[in-house]
């Protein structure tokens, strides 16, 4: 059954990670008719507000009843995004089928189901619950997939009818449906309601001007959308045909028809996959650069039978056996008699392809506080407005205006208190950011993500082809020396050894390379090392491309002299990430000796060695080379004992043992030139950056600690799984040497004590996919802890980096990611920034996409979304502070019974807020990274004492003036007239000239440059916009010509004098004003909050932190938080293995831990 949730919904899984909570509701005429009725009576405003509120809308149109009985579910996902679908029937006169354990059918006769983000949840009566309809993944053995023989017309049919047809279909809404659901948004309903009154109140310039700004950005929304549907469109290939087995003949039909269980050839020219499926004969060598980002074709195998214990079928652990939606086949090879057989598992949206696409049509939800506090300040100015609405109704009631005119004039403050134009001013600072980023070849589709990039405080980085270059460089080799050593002198290369060598030819041999036309493919480490020995590479030509496989030999490599070496790879034993090894067995041509040759991570090669093969300064040497950021290859070979034909049909674990140890290869996974910059520019700024790669974890370390992502000065510690109940320390000593003296100069092992808490008061840690993995499922209350201090996250699984991302998220960090492959595709769009280095599926997912492969980008993504944050926060202050301030105005020309003139509205808004608006943003961003990150928090102290307080000096200098006029003896008093809408007065006219001046202070006052902007006098449209205005509204102060103030309805003051000290006025207003925002706001203030937040800390505890930085402080100063309160003993060292073990520590709750303290080391 489904899980019961505390507030009465039933708990769903949609994927291993993914839950989501339904509730079922069922039709209710009665309140069907009360929501028609609530819409009709409310100018359709209720129904709205239920549109933008579907949790609402379910709960007022329909009747809350069991799922058994529900019409309609309303669904709930983790980030509380909530959506309703209805339930549909299926029904037909003959039965439709479900899968069932092992691959047998069961018949229905009708069928409840509803569909969520284009996956199929069916009622099942007997669970009381909905559930994901499932597939033949995880519902069959292997050994009964090797018998499969597919299914009937008939059962195919009945199967069709549930799963539907087989395609990943990506629907365009139509440009009418988009426009729709933008205009939709409450900006724009709001934007619509104000140019509505405007329209009604004879404000046509302005209206019309705001009706094609937003009519603007309507456009440009639709557009961007509609180029992104259509971009992943183009990603999902079209349906082809396919030679499937029916009624054990083959048919060959469309892919569109295909139903999990169905048994399919794979064409000998290869193909692209429209489906999931698990190879149960032959081989495949398949592009799985769609979905991995690896450019690298790899060899998938049929999957084993089995044997005696029956193991289910998993696409995760059959991975080597599994052909993915979307990959391409390239070539396929099979035994004699056989084709190339494949099980369908999974079909449509199921597929790891649909997946991928779903997680970019359906992304989480970028959670970042500005946006959050945008929408509650529009609540505060809209709850002034609300009060404004007040002072007019009374006023105006007490004046005795019509009702007419008091509901328009109260609805015009709503206007004036929200701006309008507000979500249009917002997008400048943006648009700009994103013109400057895309001259530096750095393209944006999602231009709401440029303010989020201002508050980056880590930066997730993938390592192959991100941080490093794509290929490795073959440094040397290191071989074993008959004294029992290795030689540490100089790395050797191939071309100084015999041919008949057994380095020589296990480098020739011990590969998975396979030839494509006249071209070797395969993992470029394979092709490095072969390249390095100079053989030829042949594959029998005697038989058909596809027909290549089990014919003895399959492989030869050979001497390039014609009277060379040759020798055939008879059996191929290929890598595996488990065993982290492969191995072959080979023959040389005219001889019956068959060799076993075994290459793989040097601690697994030499477990399979014989002890006497495996030099003393093993460890040493090899510690030497992995800390310097090497890759470290181990070859070993054995001769083996038996004839060909058994050696054949021995096992893996019969073959993998009593090795002798060869050598140690060298190689180089260069670093790009850019990438040590970027990672110390983004340290220095304070920024975190965490490397999460697919590789090995020495490999990552070694390669973190080279580019500065881990801090050479602090402990790094390996956390490590194992399968004991005890958790177990090893520490290497601080500085490995290779001369012999120092070697006897170590110290001895009982030399070595550490008492834990004594340990550095700062440290990093480094994790692998399995550890992280084991903390998800069984220890999530310590998953934060290690998301906080670990910045080397490898072997990490796609679906495990998009974990990663959300959990950073939930800790209060702002999240970018930079990767270059599609397997980085659900990290990018998890993100709040996804940086994508690469085109194809992982630049539709992420928000950026640079055209350069390097981590340039990033210094400049962040420095723009910093300079766009400054430039939003300024202009939203700007525009807040701008409609406080005409809110004023109106307010108190309204107490003379009058209003602005049409035209005085028209400059403020058209010729002073427009320009402001559209140069204010154009500042370029600052140069570099400041150490301080801006604040992402507009409800903060520091914005809002800065809003409070400019407001209060706006408020101060228009009352002065407003009582300073009628202090005049030249005053005149004002003429109230109900019949005249605005009717010039002395008071009104200062008024309106006083707050031209202090529009233009504000917009300087709240330009706000270093650290994240160039000062603004680089900015010369805004320059000339700020100096145009003054000279403007000097030269309506002292000497406007006639028809200028015939045109803005003025009422001169007849003293020369009094204009000027107006104008002298507005100097001390703008000095007052700078004064405040400069000593005030940005020195005064933050001291005084940060001493009463260090004494409340101190006087109670609490303080405002973040989640990591609360988490930060409680972890301490050692990872002793891993293994709880047994920790804190003083124990002694032993030596193993060339590492220092210490003694075992119990572990109450079962976790086992294996932490590796890494030190410096010494150059070469």
């Amino acid at each position: 059954m489904g899980l019961s949730s505390a507030d009465g919904g039933t708990s769903v899984e949609v994927d291993e990670r993914t839950r989501i909570t339904i509730w079922g509701y069922c039709e209710c005429r009665w309140k069907r008719f009360l929501l028609r009725l609530a819409s009709f009576l409310t100018l359709g405003f209720f129904r709205l507000l239920l549109h933008w509120k579907p949790s609402l809308y379910v709960k007022a149109a329909l009747t809350r009843c069991s799922l058994k009985r529900a019409d309609v579910v309303l669904i709930r996902d983790e980030s509380f995004q909530w959506s309703r679908r209805p339930v549909r029937v299926i029904s037909r006169p003959e039965n439709f089928c479900l899968l069932k354990q092992g691959g047998t059918l069961r018949e229905h006769c009708s069928l409840r189901y509803f569909t969520y983000r284009k996956l199929k949840f069916v009622w099942f009566a007997e669970l009381g619950s909905f559930h994901r309809l499932q597939s033949f993944d995880g519902n069959i053995d292997c050994e009964s997939l090797h018998a499969w023989r597919g299914w009937t017309d008939e059962q195919a049919s009945k199967l069709m009818a549930v799963y539907g047809a087989n395609e990943i279909a990506i629907r365009l809404k139509s440009v009418l449906e988009l426009v729709f659901t933008e205009v939709l948004n409450p900006f724009y309903v709001f934007q619509l309601f104000s140019v509505t009154i405007w329209f009604s109140d004879t404000y046509y310039y302005y209206a019309s001007i705001v009706l094609l700004m937003s009519a603007c950005s309507v456009a440009l929304d639709v557009y961007q959308i509609k180029k992104n549907q259509t971009a992943l469109q183009r990603t999902v290939h079209k349906a082809d045909v396919i030679n499937v087995l029916r009624d054990q003949q083959l048919q060959c039909v469309s892919t569109m028809q295909l139903v999990p269980g169905d048994v399919i050839l794979i064409p000998a020219e290869g193909c692209i996959m429209m489906c999931d499926a698990v190879l149960i004969f032959g081989n495949c060598i398949v592009n799985e650069s769609s979905l991995t980002g690896e450019s690298v074709p790899v060899m998938k195998t049929a999957i084993p039978a089995g044997g005696t214990t029956q193991v289910n079928y998993d696409h995760k652990i059959h991975a080597k056996h599994t052909l993915y939606c979307g990959t391409h086949v390239l070539q396929t090879r099979y035994y004699s008699g056989h084709e190339v057989k494949a099980v369908v598992t999974r079909t449509g949206f199921s597929t790891q392809k649909g997946q991928l696409v779903r997680s970019i049509m359906y992304p989480k939800p970028v959670d970042f506080e500005f946006t959050k506090d945008l929408l509650r300040f529009v609540g505060v100015l809209a709850l002034i407005a609300s009060v404004g609405i007040i002072y007019t109704i009374v006023l105006m009631t007490i004046r005795g205006s019509n009702i007419g005119k008091i509901f328009v004039r109260a609805l015009d403050l709503i206007t004036i208190c929200v701006p309008p134009a507000l979500p249009a001013a917002m997008t400048m600072g943006v648009i700009a950011a994103e013109s400057r980023l895309k001259k530096k070849h750095i393209y944006c589709i999602s231009p709401n993500t440029v303010n989020t990039c201002g508050g980056i405080n880590v930066v997730c980085f993938d390592k192959t082809g991100t941080l490093t270059e794509d290929g490795l460089d073959f440094l040397g080799i290191l071989p074993t020396l008959q004294q029992g050593g290795i030689c540490r002198v100089e790395l050797k290369q191939a071309r100084d050894f015999d041919a008949g060598h057994g380095i020589v030819r296990a480098m020739a041999c011990c590969h998975s390379l396979t030839q494509m036309g006249q071209q070797l493919a395969g993992d470029p480490l394979d092709l490095v090392m072969f390249n390095e020995t100079g053989w030829r590479f042949e594959e029998s030509q005697a038989v058909n491309e596809s027909e290549r496989f089990d014919i003895l030999p399959p492989t030869l490599v050979r001497q390039p002299n014609p009277n060379g070496v040759e020798i055939g790879v008879l059996k191929q034993f290929p890598f595996s990430s488990d065993l982290q090894r492969m191995s072959v067995l080979t023959r040389e041509l005219l001889s019956n000796e068959v060799i076993l040759y075994c290459k793989g991570a040097p601690e697994t090669v030499i477990s399979l060695c014989r002890s006497s093969s495996i030099p003393e300064n093993f460890d040493s040497v090899l510690g030497y080379y992995t800390k310097r950021g090497f890759r470290v290859l181990a070859l070993a070979m054995r001769l083996m004992d038996t004839s060909l034909l058994k050696a054949m049909k021995m096992s893996r674990d019969a073959v993998e043992h009593d090795l002798t140890l060869l050598a140690l290869l060298i190689f180089e996974n260069r670093l790009k030139p850019q990438t040590t910059p970027v990672i110390g520019q983004l340290r220095k700024a304070g920024i975190r950056t965490v490397m999460v790669t697919g590789d090995n974890i020495l490999t990552a370390t070694c390669v973190a600690r080279e580019c500065s992502i881990v801090d050479n000065s602090l402990p790094l510690y390996f956390v490590e799984s194992v399968e004991t109940d005890t958790l177990t320390f090893q520490l290497h000593p601080d500085e490995i040497t290779l001369s012999a003296e120092e070697e006897s100069r170590r110290p001895d092992a009982d030399q070595f004590s550490v008492q834990i808490h004594q340990i550095k008061p700062t440290y990093q840690l480094a994790v692998s996919g399995k550890t992280f993995d084991i903390f998800c499922k069984r220890f999530p209350h310590l998953l934060p802890k290690l998301i906080c201090v670990c910045n080397v996250f490898a072997r990490m699984s796609p679906e495990q980096k998009t974990q990663l991302v959300n959990i950073l998220q939930q800790l209060d960090y702002i999240v970018a990611m930079c990767g270059d492959g599609a397997n980085d595709c659900g990290a990018l769009k998890a993100a709040h920034a996804g940086i994508s280095l690469s085109g194809g599926e992982a630049s539709i997912a992420s928000p950026f996409t640079y055209k350069l492969a390097n981590i340039d980008c990033v210094v400049s993504v962040i420095r723009e979304g910093r300079a766009a944050l400054t430039t939003s926060f300024g202009i939203f202050k700007y525009m807040a502070s701008y409609s406080l301030t005409q809110f004023l105005s109106v307010s108190l020309v309204y107490w003379l019974g009058s209003n602005l003139a049409d035209f005085q509205f028209l400059f403020i808004d058209l010729v002073l807020i427009t320009l402001f608006t559209v140069s204010f943003g154009r500042t370029p961003a600052a140069d570099g990274l400041h150490p301080k990150a801006p604040n992402v928090c507009i409800m903060s102290s520091n914005s809002i004492s800065s809003l409070l307080l400019q407001l209060v000096t706006v408020i101060f200098y228009q009352v002065f003036l407003f009582v300073y006029v009628a202090k005049q003896a030249w005053f005149v008093p004002h003429y109230f007239s109900p019949k005249a809408e605005v009717h010039p007065s002395y008071q009104a006219t200062g008024v309106f000239l006083i707050s031209t001046f202090q529009y233009i202070t504000l917009v300087v006052v709240y330009s706000k440059s270093f650290p994240y902007r160039k000062s603004m006098f680089s900015n010369r449209m805004f320059l000339f916009s700020v100096l145009f205005a003054v000279g403007i509204s000097t030269m309506l102060t002292l000497n406007p010509p006639a028809w200028i103030v015939d045109l803005l309805e003025l009422k001169m003051p007849p003293d020369m004098r009094f204009r000027t000290l107006l104008l002298l006025l507005a100097l001390i207003n703008f000095l007052h004003c700078l004064l405040i925002e400069e000593c005030i706001v940005d020195r005064l203030l933050p001291c005084l909050l940060k001493r009463l937040s260090k004494k409340r800390r101190l006087t109670t505890g609490n303080s405002k932190r973040t989640e990591f930085e609360s988490i930060l402080e409680e972890i301490g100063a050692t990872p002793a938080w891993i293994v709880g309160d047994n920790v804190g003993h003083r124990r002694r060292f032993t030596k193993l293995g060339g590492f220092y073990n210490n003694a075992n520590l119990k572990v109450d709750d079962q976790l086992n831990m294996y932490l590796c303290e890494q030190s410096n080391y010494s150059k070469l």
